[in-house]
């Protein structure tokens, strides 16, 4: 497996992988190519941007993406996108993808990792068996704004 820093040179390997992994269960999403892209290209171009990607074979295995965040005690990184290739689920992937970004964050000096997950064991279970936890106190909401 080899890890690279990810750039707008992968957006289109990314950009297939992120359809395949959330048009699929328990996602179910409807994302197109094109759109998976522009998602991918935004996030990319924020300013504290990081990511990696996993290559095996050549071929893109897995994404993890998000953005290192200034808080009054330290940067934070929040995982806002990892997916690894619906063919290789429970290969050990996503946690060898997961790890090898904790270990570049940790030398980047960023202690703290925080994620937004659906609550099902297919996902908030992947997290919790590597160590994330609930965060008391925070709660996710949104609203729906409407004409």
């Amino acid at each position: 497996m080899n890890y690279y820093e990810l750039t707008t040179e992968h957006l289109d390997d990314m950009a297939r992988l992120y359809v395949d992994a959330f048009n699929a269960p328990p996602w179910n999403d409807e994302w197109t190519v094109e759109t998976a892209r522009k998602r991918l290209h935004q996030m990319i171009h924020c300013e504290g941007s990081f990511g990696l990607v996993a290559y095996q074979n050549g071929k893109l295995s897995g994404l993890i993406l998000g953005g290192k965040e200034q808080f009054y005690d330290g940067v934070m990184f929040t995982i806002k996108e990892f997916c690894v290739d619906q063919a290789l689920h429970h290969t050990g992937i996503g946690t060898s993808l997961l790890n090898a970004c904790e270990k570049r964050l940790n030398e980047k000096g960023i202690k703290t990792i925080i994620l937004v997950t659906s609550r099902n064991d297919g996902t908030e279970g992947f997290y919790r068996r590597r160590g994330f936890h609930s965060i008391d106190g925070m709660v996710m909401m949104g609203k729906e704004l409407c004409d």
